[in-house]
């Protein structure tokens, strides 16, 4: 994956990080591959040269890993490849299809952050879905047809069982 790639790549060089790579790049796929939040805490805590605890715990333990029982956050800081689209040019250059959330089109796999984001969403629907911010994606789940939610549920599946090699 290019942004995780990138982000990390910086991180491990510089030791510094901007918000959307800490937050929506590194901290969205913790947080959707499901990520311990304390080993989040200790990377972020032991990578980033500005990683203050009085600033990054509540950054990342409340808004990135969504682990404070919605103190800081009314909701997840939860997205997929879209989000990551709009707000950077990584996937451009990735080897994986934003666009897709499973399957191959062309040769190019389907991004990792739409299936799981997707398989997020349903881990945690019994604590999310009464949340009036989080009714559009549950609604758009529900319009699906079943044959393209299995398959995205499979493709996060598949995923999930090699997050190493993503």
């Amino acid at each position: 994956m290019a942004c995780l790639h990138h982000a990390i790549a910086q991180s491990l060089d510089t030791a510094y990080a901007h918000h959307i790579q800490r937050l929506m790049v590194t901290g969205n796929f913790a947080l959707l591959a499901g990520c311990d939040p304390e080993a989040v805490d200790a990377w972020y805590l032991g990578i980033y040269i500005d990683a203050f605890e009085w600033v990054e715990m509540p950054n990342t333990r409340g808004m990135s890993q969504f682990a404070d029982g919605g103190v800081i956050a009314s909701k997840p800081y939860a997205g997929a490849a879209s989000y990551i689209g709009k707000q950077s040019d990584y996937c451009k250059a990735c080897a994986y299809d934003p666009r897709r959330r499973h399957g191959a089109d062309g040769g190019k796999p389907a991004c990792p952050l739409n299936s799981l984001y997707w398989d997020f969403l349903l881990r945690h629907e019994a604590r999310f879905a009464r949340n009036p911010r989080m009714a559009m994606p549950y609604k758009a789940w529900a319009k699906m047809a079943p044959a393209e939610r299995e398959a995205t549920l499979a493709q996060a599946a598949r995923y999930l069982e090699r997050l190493d090699t993503l």
